[in-house]
């Protein structure tokens, strides 16, 4: 469930938001690409936080707390 939700939110904080194809790979990253060109990668760290990079060098790191809400950094 929150890959789902990682991946509605990658889709929105990118500008591209209509166009926009992302898979999982072998190790469990998310890789995303957008019709601008524009790419992101999304881990998932020892501790669970989803951290996600974007081709223009820019991050977010996202994590649940304790009531199950879902938070972006």
């Amino acid at each position: 469930m929150n890959k789902l939700i990682l991946i509605v939110m990658v889709m929105f904080v990118s500008s591209s938001f209509a166009r926009s194809t992302c898979s999982e790979d072998y190790f469990g990253n998310i890789n995303c690409t957008y019709s601008d060109g524009s790419s992101s990668t999304t881990t998932t760290d020892y501790f669970g936080n989803d951290n996600t990079t974007f081709s223009d060098g820019s991050s977010m790191s996202c994590r649940t707390d304790y009531f199950g809400n879902y938070i972006c950094d």
